[in-house]
């Protein structure tokens, strides 16, 4: 198994970084690690003395200085954590574009999944810009796991996955279970909704058929107002360790659960978030 780990090298990336270590090692997986970097165009009018190229060379120089030094940060975490001897590769690529390189990376090396920090966001910021992080979970071909940097690693016992009891969700609720008994865990689906209790019985009962074998899985529905705020809700109440959506290409159609509640929930939560991409329903 592949793990990307994109690292910026900030407090919230060296916390991911521990989650990557320990899932890796569970999960019998090797690292990558990459950090992508631009280099700055110089105008014509820059007083920096020295070709453009030489600019480049110095650029680049200092960013793999920078980044053999980031190493031996990452090193030094794998050891305390008693982790040294997890695989983990490097990579240093410069591009002018971060979230393309990213996921080209993750193709290219048929990355199983994409591990990486984040710190959230609140008000204009959060409305308007979008993190790197965010645009990953939009943009890969493989699942992204998003860590904030207020989450403690505390072992995958509870997984949880939000659902809208739709048949096509039934494909999604499958990768959720294969992950969770990798973790040896029990997955939680659960829908929040205000609607009659009668008529959400009758909702679950397809999906409770197509997993009636399996003794990892269990089906709740959980009440509130907000949906954004029922699925943060569920997850402090139920002692989740990781919550699973899925997301897929913004287009006209209506989405499982969609892009945007899931942005907002990688925003606020204060545990793993694992998105899964889903391909846009003609």
């Amino acid at each position: 198994m592949k793990i990307l780990f994109p690292t910026d090298f900030s407090n919230a990336a060296e916390n991911a970084f521990v989650f990557a270590l320990k899932l890796a090692n569970q999960l019998k997986a090797r690292i990558t690690v990459l950090h992508v970097y631009k280099v700055p165009a110089l105008s014509p009018w820059s007083k920096v003395s020295g070709r453009p190229d030489e600019m480049n060379d110095i650029v680049t120089l200092d960013e793999f200085d920078h980044f053999k030094s980031e190493i031996d940060i990452l090193k030094r975490i794998a050891t305390e954590n008693n982790l040294s001897d997890i695989d983990v590769n490097y990579s240093l690529r410069e591009s002018d574009q971060v979230v393309p390189a990213i996921v080209g990376e993750a193709d290219e090396s048929h990355t199983d999944i994409i591990i990486m920090g984040t710190t959230g966001a609140s008000g204009i910021k959060e409305m308007l810009f979008g993190s790197v992080a965010s645009k990953i979970m939009e943009a890969a071909h493989c699942p992204v796991l998003l860590v904030p940097e207020s989450a403690y690693y505390r072992g995958i016992e509870r997984i949880g996955i939000g659902i809208e009891y739709k048949a096509e969700e039934k494909d999604i609720v499958k990768q959720a279970l294969a992950i969770t008994k990798k973790f040896g865990a029990h997955l939680y689906c659960f829908h929040v909704k205000v609607v009659d209790q009668h008529k959400m019985k009758e909702l679950t009962n397809q999906l409770h058929e197509d997993f009636e074998n399996e003794f990892d899985i269990s089906f709740h529905n959980y009440y509130s107002l907000d949906v954004e705020k029922g699925i943060l809700d569920y997850c402090r109440d139920e002692q989740i360790d990781m919550l699973v959506m899925s997301v897929q290409y913004k287009n006209r159609f209506r989405e499982l659960i969609s892009y945007n509640l899931a942005k907002k929930v990688a925003y606020h939560i204060q545990i793993p978030l694992l998105t899964f991409h889903v391909e846009p329903k003609a």
